[in-house]
């Protein structure tokens, strides 16, 4: 099994997944890292910062006065981040917390990155309106993946269908986070009491020939996959990777919700 589960059993939650993840997309990172430095935040808040990845990009775009302050369930993932900034000539610090929980532990800053971490929140308007109501709450920044939008290809249409539809039985019924979460996302954070808001739709894609740091992150993604199909479907999707074991003629795109509130 491909759980990709961390130490508190979150699923898609674990450090080298992640470091897949956040390789493969790093380019895209690096340019909204650069964007939201340009607002000057004087402190930052990661809620979900796992092992301190989005941090180590925003180190080198921000000036050293800027705060960080990791936030995660996880402490061996925590660990991980305090070690990774042991070299950063700023001041920060980690908080263990269960942040749907504890939101009202959550310390005010200028500005609050929640980077794909919606899905493991059940109340989310609970959630968005705790996070409003910091004094002062500063800018909330957002990405958030579109589960329904992850398309890898070619392949037959009917083939596709029978994927796709027991990956969202299978996640839904599980119940132990919000694959499909950009409805509930989108609907969550305009019914908020943000006055301004930016939202748009940012779309990543690679096809072959895929840069090497995007081939875990791809081959993951599939593995994953095949842990929520029927015997016949995981077949075929693990033949399918087979026949062009080499990825000579394959395609992979995912749309994010990206949103800055304030």
């Amino acid at each position: 099994m491909i759980l990709q589960e961390n130490a508190t059993g979150r699923p898609l939650a674990d450090a080298n997944w992640l470091v897949s993840h956040h390789r493969a997309k790093l380019p895209e990172r690096i340019a909204f890292a650069k964007r939201i430095a340009t607002l000057n935040p004087k402190s930052i808040v990661d809620l979900g910062c796992a092992s301190g990845l989005w941090f180590e990009i925003l180190n080198q775009f921000l000036p050293a006065e800027c705060e960080f302050i990791g936030i995660d369930g996880d402490e061996e993932l925590l660990n991980m981040a305090a070690h990774r900034s042991n070299s950063w000539e700023r001041k920060v610090s980690f908080l263990q917390l269960d942040l749907e929980h504890e939101a009202s532990r959550i310390p005010p800053s200028d500005l609050t990155l929640a980077f794909n971490i919606f899905p493991y929140i059940d109340d989310l308007d609970s959630f968005v309106d705790a996070l409003s109501r910091r004094v002062p709450r500063g800018t909330l920044a957002i990405r958030q993946y579109d589960g329904a939008s992850i398309r890898f290809g070619p392949m037959p249409t009917s083939r596709r269908q029978d994927i796709e539809i027991e990956l969202r039985i299978s996640t839904e019924s599980s119940q132990r986070f919000h694959h499909y979460d950009l409805d509930r996302t989108f609907n969550a954070l305009r019914h908020s009491s943000y006055q301004q808001s930016c939202f748009e739709f940012e779309l990543f894609e690679r096809s072959s020939p895929f840069p090497i740091d995007f081939i875990p992150y791809y081959n993951g993604t599939l593995l994953w996959t095949c842990q929520f199909l029927s015997e016949k479907s995981a077949q075929y999707l693990c033949t399918w990777m087979d026949n062009d074991s080499l990825m000579r003629n394959r395609y992979f795109y995912e749309v994010d919700l990206v949103a800055i509130l304030s």
